[in-house]
Order: C-alpha cells, then sequence, then structure tokens
C-alpha cells in the first residue's frame, strides 16, 4: 500500500489538518515507513486537485 492511500484512508476515518493527519500515520506506521511533514502537505494538496479530498476550512 502506498503512502498515499494510506493518508487518504487516514482522511476517511476522520478529517484531519495535515499536521493531525501526519501523527495519525506515525501512531500506526512510522516504525514501518518514516513519513515527512512535507510528504503530507504535498499529498493533500495532489488529494485536493485531483478530486479525492475536499479543503472544509483553513486556520490563519
Amino acid at each position: 500500500m502506498t503512502v498515499a492511500r494510506t493518508l487518504l484512508g487516514l482522511l476517511e476515518t476522520q478529517p484531519a489538518h495535515g499536521y493531525t493527519l501526519k501523527h495519525r500515520y506515525d501512531l500506526h506506521f512510522a516504525r514501518l515507513k518514516p513519513l515527512p511533514f512535507g510528504q503530507v502537505y504535498a499529498s493533500l494538496a495532489r488529494f485536493e486537485r485531483d478530486g479525492l479530498a475536499v479543503v472544509t476550512g483553513t486556520q490563519p
């Protein structure tokens, strides 16, 4: 399973900001495949671009 699919799966269970999503990923998968924050945010941008995720709000 790819990191992107894993992140999508985590988003499917509960919406999250990148920071929270990274920590949820780390709880389950960090030992198997470390994930830098930059990859999380790049993945979120691709999900939005490809219509796989929708931004519902932003924080200042």
